[in-house]
């Protein structure tokens, strides 16, 4: 049986779900929701991606994401493999942990991402003691809507805003933002010119199928299962996929194969830093190394996994933590984005 397509654009937006294998839980306390989130917090360094939502249930999940490169596919297998191994672990556990590939779909109406982010955010309130399960929708769907009465609004509103594990609470206001969640595209979508504006704009928009009992779907307007946007250019994305059925990957094999040489980046750094790179890696202080692991990383075709292969002694953890420490101190350094300019224009000269 042949793999469902997927989707690898660059500058794409990405719904992403995924659930437990066999339906089985995927988050058995709170450590393992903080170890996910963890992870996830992780993907705009590894990845060059934007989160912009996200939630947290029992048995799934779901990400709104912003793919600046065409590497959806690589970065969420990261993302579950990574979580699949600890959550063994900690549970002491075999086996598989998600059910087959995640589910991903892209969004093309740019009205369409604010309706995919209201969904998400509204995971938490579809059950059935708030009367907004599954079964609830296809009934109002027949019948209408009845109203739902003050006290059950007024249950389904604190159930909403007090749910832990999605990004709600921080669009919200009621939670500081976690540096990772890119808020712009939501916060602003729905209107307003001050931050308090803007919130209260989506908290009207989030809150008001809530306040009537009905839930739409973006899911209902989806083309092909996998595209959500206009016919033509929906339906012209599929036929470039169904004539590709490697999804894209020779266009990330040729990205790789056009990067520049570990050797002609170790000596370009060099270069630029006057000291050679086995002081790089050996004296501590010196950010020369989490320089060249950045760069390589996000922006010369280089997975981390290869980068720690050619630096003897480094481990997997330990260079993921450079590399986030480096985007964090590159604001307050310009000597930092000197460097990165320097290395790109060098690298942009040299061919594999």
């Amino acid at each position: 049986m042949a793999r469902p397509l997927r989707v690898n654009l660059a500058g794409s937006w990405n719904h992403v779900v995924s659930r437990g294998n066999g339906g089985e839980v995927l988050f058995r306390d709170d450590t393992d929701r903080r170890r996910f989130l963890g992870l996830v917090s992780e993907l705009p360094e590894r990845f060059s991606l934007e989160v912009h939502a996200f939630v947290l249930m029992n048995n799934h999940y779901h990400l709104l994401l912003r793919c600046r490169e065409a590497n959806l596919s690589e970065a969420i297998r990261w993302l579950q493999v990574s979580y699949a191994g600890r959550f063994n672990w900690a549970h002491r556990r075999r086996g598989h942990v998600f059910q087959g590939r995640f589910k991903s779909v892209l969004l093309l109406e740019e009205s369409a991402l604010d309706e995919v982010g209201r969904y998400i955010h509204l995971n938490p309130v579809r059950i059935a003691g708030l009367g907004l399960s599954k079964q609830d929708q296809q009934r109002a769907r027949v019948i209408g809507c009845p109203d739902p009465g003050r006290e059950l609004v007024s249950r389904r509103v604190t159930a909403l805003r007090e749910y832990a594990w999605s990004s709600w609470r921080m669009y919200a206001g009621l939670e500081p933002v976690a540096k990772w969640l890119c808020r712009d595209r939501l916060q602003g979508g729905c209107g307003g010119r001050s931050l308090r504006e803007q919130r209260r704009s989506l908290r009207t928009y989030t809150e008001a199928p809530i306040r009537q009992g009905h839930l739409e779907s973006p899911w209902d307007r989806l083309i092909g299962g996998l595209v959500l946007g206009e016919e033509q250019a929906a339906q012209r994305i599929l036929r470039g996929l169904r004539s590709n059925r490697t999804e894209q990957t020779p266009v990330r094999r040729l990205a790789r194969s056009s990067r520049p040489p570990w050797k002609a980046l170790v000596s370009a750094t060099e270069t630029l830093l006057g000291r050679r790179w086995s002081e790089m890696t050996t004296r501590h202080g010196d950010w020369g190394r989490n320089a060249l692991m950045a760069v390589a990383t996000r922006h010369l075709g280089w997975r981390l996994v290869e980068v720690v292969r050619e630096i003897p002694g480094l481990g997997y953890g330990a260079a993921a933590q450079g590399i986030r420490r480096f985007w964090m101190q590159l604001p307050q350094d310009p000597a930092k984005a000197k460097f990165i300019s320097a290395l790109l224009s060098k690298m942009s000269k040299v061919k594999s």
